[in-house]
């Protein structure tokens, strides 16, 4: 091999290594500088589960939800900046541990309004055109339990409330993660929503509600 063709050949594995380290790092890391910073994310995920007790039998089932997009807006805003995006502020009693029950079958979308006196309710977001249940013993309520993990990645706060029928008959056809405990509140803010097969609770029935939010990072 003459000196021209081995410079050549030189020159070529140069070019395809350095072409590898760089298309690497792109595919590691999402950029094409690879000695720019890394790509952290964080992810919410919020799983939904109900049991039912009637007649001393209990029937449990987990159900899509959605979180929605202004309730995110307002953890974000709680968390980069320290303010709410248009809620409470955010103490003891304003924040996501209030569940809240609507009877009314709406299906819950994550664009929906979520804010505000009337689609701060649940079952009114957007224009679900639903009402919030505000008697019967199923009032808007703070959580019997609130736990919180704490570590490294992943964590989870699982937020449990039990309702208990007390007065009369009442459909329950959906939950939401409220952050305070006031409805039709201008400062009300819907976390997420689930909505479910109806279901008719009499006198002394309970329905339990158990929101599982978990929280990833890398």
């Amino acid at each position: 091999m003459n000196k021209r063709n081995m410079l050549l050949s030189i020159v070529l594995l140069a070019t395809v290594a350095s072409s590898s380290f760089f298309v690497g790092s792109y595919l590691a890391t999402g950029s094409i500088n690879p000695f720019g910073q890394r790509h952290y994310y964080e992810l919410l995920n919020a799983n939904f589960g109900y049991c039912v007790t009637s007649a001393e039998q209990t029937s449990c089932q987990s159900v899509h939800n959605v979180i929605f997009n202004n309730g995110m807006l307002d953890v974000m805003d709680l968390i980069h900046t320290g303010a709410t995006s248009g809620g409470c502020a955010i103490s003891a009693t304003c924040t996501f541990k209030y569940v809240a029950l609507t009877g009314s079958a709406v299906t819950f979308a994550a664009g929906d309004a979520s804010t505000g006196a009337t689609q701060g309710n649940c079952g009114a977001s957007g224009s679900e055109g639903g009402s919030e249940i505000t008697a019967n013993g199923e009032a808007r309520a703070i959580a019997d339990t609130d736990t919180v993990n704490s570590g490294a990645s992943s964590q989870t706060a699982t937020i449990v409330k039990t309702f208990t029928d007390t007065t009369t008959s009442q459909a329950v056809a959906g939950a939401c993660l409220a952050n305070e405990v006031t409805v039709s509140s201008a400062n009300s803010i819907l976390l997420a929503g689930a909505a479910f097969t109806s279901v008719t609770l009499q006198v002394g029935d309970t329905i339990q509600i158990t929101w599982t939010l978990t929280y990833s990072w890398s």
